[in-house]
């Protein structure tokens, strides 16, 4: 008699906690504005507020959040987000 085993297949994802995910971005905001740091940093200041904050920006923040969370955003998702927070709601919404 022949048994075969059956292995459930498992995504690639992280599980990632709220904290780790806030923390994440917050550095990839760190590594993209040079003059942001920890003391300084607002979940809530707008894409205007910022000094350096172009499409260029726009385009690295999302491929860094791509990369460092394995996710894909779309077009709209990536054009939508003007803040940290929004970064972050996005974020939380393909890890779930």
């Amino acid at each position: 008699m022949i048994r075969f085993i059956y292995y459930p297949l498992i995504q690639a994802h992280y599980l990632y906690n709220e904290k780790e995910v806030k923390d994440e971005i917050k550095n990839i905001f760190f590594d993209v504005f040079q003059n942001i740091n920890e003391n300084n940093f607002v979940w809530e200041k707008q894409q205007k507020d910022y000094e350096n904050w172009d499409s260029f920006t726009q385009l690295n923040l999302i491929t860094l959040s791509e990369a460092k969370f394995d996710i894909s955003l779309t077009l709209d998702e990536a054009i939508k987000i003007k803040s940290a927070s929004e970064l972050f709601e996005c974020i939380k919404s393909h890890l779930i």
